[in-house]
């Protein structure tokens, strides 16, 4: 729930979480799902809560479709505002869309100085939020995106995990 979140993000900060100055100084915690799953578990869950985020590796999706990924995200950022709010349109209680300078976040009350493409990976959440680089069909990567989040989610499954 969103009150759990807040409470979380602010218990982060009350700890002294490290979050962004993690990045800064290279610190950035790897969680390698090559590992056996009580070690991922592990990993993910101390990265989340002492830091705040972490990068994954071992995850199986293609460098390729990465490649793709970033080069839709940067034909979509590269167009004007009012299109990219146009294409997908935020929804507060789905969490994705875009958002400019608005996610207020709760630690510090002050809005990110980020615009954002908050993508959601529960069935149905990203319906009509796809965003277009033509103004009329979605990018040629939604369908490479729907495809990385189909092959992360068969490597996450225990049986599809590399031991």
């Amino acid at each position: 729930s969103a009150a759990r979140e807040v409470q979380l993000e602010r218990q982060l900060l009350q700890a002294g979480g490290k979050g962004g100055s993690a990045a800064v100084y290279g610190n950035v915690p790897v969680c390698d799902l090559s590992l056996p799953d009580d070690e991922v578990r592990a990993a993910m869950i101390a990265a989340a809560s002492e830091v705040g985020f972490f990068s994954v590796t071992n995850h199986g999706i293609p460098e390729a479709a990465i490649d793709e990924a970033f080069g839709a995200s940067a034909t979509f950022f590269g167009q004007e505002r009012a299109a990219k709010a146009e294409q997908a349109p935020f929804a507060a209680h789905l969490n994705c869309g875009y958002e400019y300078m608005s996610q207020v976040r709760p630690s510090t009350g002050t809005p990110d100085q980020k615009e954002s493409l908050q993508v959601t990976a529960r069935r149905g959440s990203m319906d009509g939020r796809w965003p277009s680089t033509d103004g009329r069909s979605p990018p040629r990567a939604t369908s490479g995106i729907s495809r990385n989040l189909a092959q992360s989610r068969r490597a996450q499954h225990p049986a599809n995990r590399p031991r």
